[in-house]
């Protein structure tokens, strides 16, 4: 549902939804795994690998590390061009990778707490050890293009802190598990080094905030057909949704965006910040990702991004999804948005 954005206010659902459909399913450990990598635990088994080595990195330093430079230029310059984009949330970034014959591919970096979840009808990814280090590995083909798609999820914690790689829309079908595995051994050797990159966020940055945090159970049981203790929570703590996650199903969602653009919607004021409340019908988006529900959502501007994002502008995004009628989805978000806004640190 509403984990991290990449492309914009409209698509919080589509890119999250498809990040976890780039994050499925199998890259044969065997062929793809790097010189004098362990064997590889069988996907079958269930059992992950722990990690040989002790690293000294702190899931909270991850945190606050610059996903954009966990993987150097110089890595991926073997196989193309390489274009940075911060993307729309803090803990994320997407890479266009331009090779030869005008063949691109997308690598997507997160930081998650655990491994990358697959389609049900995908095997689980493969667990093994890359340089004492374990690193879940898969690999799918998209359902509308064919294309390629290769996951490496490198494990600082287990089920505590993740750096997720997924290299996506690869027509040739040949380079996306290479391009992860060498993505992978850079992420690898800062993890084994500790000298991870700083985002330097600033105190005051949503960067900082966990979105579970500004809205209470009591209030989230105001949405119709949710079960407000059911609270899904990310690594970054840039967003939160209570009742469920998926969007076919009815929730409440807090999301923290950085955007380059003008909020769209009807304006509005919220906390003396201005804001926007935008209303999204059900099924917007097709054929591509199946049944979706009505939502709106309230925007609100709190302030400059950076320094990872700078030029942006920091939003904080409060929506209602759920069959309820549009003014009941768009009040309760207009209801919502002022009590999350109020938890924050003021201007």
């Amino acid at each position: 549902m509403n984990g991290t954005n990449r492309r914009g206010r409209t698509s919080v659902v589509v890119s999250a939804v498809s990040a976890l459909s780039l994050f499925a399913a199998g890259c044969s450990a065997q062929d793809n795994a790097s010189p004098g990598a362990s064997p590889t635990v069988s996907a079958g088994s269930g059992r992950p690998t722990p990690s040989a080595v002790s690293l000294s990195v702190t899931p909270e330093e991850l945190r606050g590390s610059d996903p954009c430079r966990l993987i150097d230029e110089k890595v991926l310059a073997e196989f193309g061009k390489t274009e940075y984009d911060q993307g729309n949330g803090y803990g994320e970034c997407d890479i266009r990778l331009d090779g030869p014959d005008d063949q691109s591919v997308s690598v997507f970096v997160e930081l998650q707490a655990a491994a990358s979840d697959t389609a049900p009808d995908d095997p689980p990814p493969t667990p093994v050890l890359r340089d004492g280090v374990t690193v879940y590995e898969s690999e799918d083909r998209g359902d509308l293009t064919g294309s390629v798609n290769c996951t490496r999820d490198v494990v600082l914690r287990e089920r505590t802190a993740t750096v997720a790689i997924g290299v996506y829309g690869d027509e040739s079908g040949s380079r996306a598990c290479p391009i992860a595995d060498a993505a992978a051994g850079d992420v690898i050797r800062l993890l084994k080094t500790g000298d991870l990159p700083s985002a330097r966020h600033a105190p005051d940055s949503l960067a900082n905030q966990d979105a579970c945090d500004l809205l209470k159970k009591s209030e989230a049981a105001r949405v119709p057909d949710i079960d407000p203790g059911k609270r899904y929570d990310t690594f970054t703590g840039q967003s939160c949704s209570w009742g469920a996650e998926s969007i076919d199903e009815p929730h409440l969602y807090v999301l923290f965006l950085h955007l380059d653009e003008a909020l769209e919607g009807r304006p509005l004021t919220v906390g003396g910040r201005t804001a926007a409340v935008q209303y999204s019908p059900a099924d917007e988006y097709g054929d591509l990702l199946g049944r979706s529900l009505p939502n709106c959502a309230v925007e609100v501007e709190y302030g400059k991004a950076g320094p990872t994002a700078e030029g942006r502008t920091e939003v904080v995004s409060v929506g209602v999804t759920g069959d309820s009628p549009r003014d009941v989805l768009c009040s309760l978000a207009q209801e919502l948005a002022p009590k999350a806004l109020a938890r924050l640190p003021g201007p």
